[in-house]
């Protein structure tokens, strides 16, 4: 937090921008955004939980709750010690404060602390969001292999498309096939000379297969019905290995 500077509060960093060294901790402060939907507030000098961003009186946040009121309100980065307040004689929305300080709450658990298992089980309650985990960890590979799965089905790996983003100086084409643009899913799945390879594979095991969009979308569809193939723990580490 010193390193990187405060925002909303002090409960979160600011994002770093660095090039070197900062990768890790970008990638998690990139997770706050949804980790923070999970979070309720309770008050205490009102000095770091924001009247109108943060669930502290009812269960979503006030701007979502009144549109109107805070479409008009003037001071939308307020926090809520700046609207329960005394201003000489007068006490503006009369709310008696504890002397402790604010505190940030786990709302999945019923004892207000964070657990894992919960917060697990909040990004997988959307499909959409649940990562496939299993098909990468659980496979019976090599860590190496494991890890290089995991950061190709994140598409971190660095092909030539990420190096660009990088503001590397280098051309953007497949190093295999010359063809098209080289980004994580053509390198793995969808160039001429890696479908081949995925081709020999599948024919090993008798299987006609449509391969997805994505490195992730295969992760995602192999613990599937192909998943229960009778030699299934060869099935599981397998692919991981055409990808490495």
């Amino acid at each position: 937090m010193v390193k990187y500077g405060a925002l909303e509060g002090g409960w979160a960093s600011k994002m770093p921008t660095g090039t070197y060294g900062v990768g890790l901790w970008k990638f998690i402060r990139s997770g706050w955004n949804k980790f923070s939907r999970i979070l309720k507030y309770e008050v205490g000098d009102g000095t770091r939980i924001r009247f109108w961003d943060d669930v502290w009186c009812i269960d979503s946040p006030l701007k979502s709750a009144y549109p109107e009121l805070y479409r008009i309100t003037r001071a939308k980065d307020a926090f809520v010690a700046d609207n329960f307040q005394c201003r000489g004689n007068s006490i503006y929305w009369e709310v008696t404060f504890s002397s402790g300080e604010d505190k940030v709450c786990w709302k999945p658990s019923q004892s207000k602390y964070f657990q894992v298992k919960s917060y697990y089980k909040s990004l997988t309650t959307n499909g959409k969001d649940c990562f496939p985990w299993k098909s990468i960890w659980k496979a019976k590979v090599p860590p190496r292999v494991a890890f290089f799965s995991w950061t190709a089905a994140l598409g971190r790996i660095l092909t030539a498309e990420n190096l660009r983003r990088m503001r590397v100086i280098i051309i953007s084409w497949c190093c295999m096939c010359k063809v098209d643009g080289e980004s994580v899913d053509h390198l793995l799945l969808h160039c001429a000379y890696a479908k081949e390879l995925w081709d020999l594979v599948f024919a090993m095991f008798g299987i006609a297969w449509v391969m997805p969009a994505t490195v992730r979308d295969l992760f995602d569809c192999w613990l599937g019905k192909m998943g229960k193939h009778p030699i299934h723990m060869i099935w599981r580490a397998v692919c991981g290995g055409p990808i490495v």
